[in-house]
């Protein structure tokens, strides 16, 4: 996988936490949720002020099925983003209806406004 590729190839590069982005939405969308939990997690330590990266673990933690921890993520990423929608987010980065559809039911999940 080149996000994979990308890590290795700059283990420093500081918009890695796009690399791990990708991969937490490419492990959650083959239900690897342990996989895109970690990597959603990765993703926020190296930019934690970004909201997409808590929406990723969010999605994760749905459906790993620890809700309570879901909730918390959800209810920073308002924090930090406290217009965001989920139409409004799927629009702007323009996911295909596959994988719009797969986050958006579990962001739904735990009470992120629809818009």
């Amino acid at each position: 996988m080149r996000a994979q590729r990308a890590l290795r190839l700059s283990p420093f590069d500081l918009l890695n936490y796009l690399a791990y982005n990708t991969l937490a939405v490419s492990y959650f969308l083959t239900e690897r949720y342990e996989s895109a939990r970690d990597a959603a997690r990765l993703s926020v330590q190296l930019n934690p002020n970004f909201s997409v990266c808590h929406l990723f673990l969010a999605a994760a933690l749905v459906r790993l099925g620890a809700i309570e921890e879901a909730n918390r993520v959800a209810q920073h990423v308002l924090k930090l983003d406290p217009a965001f929608t989920i139409r409004g987010l799927i629009k702007r980065l323009g996911f295909a209806p596959l994988v719009a559809t797969a986050l958006a039911d579990a962001w739904n999940e735990v009470g992120l406004p629809g818009g």
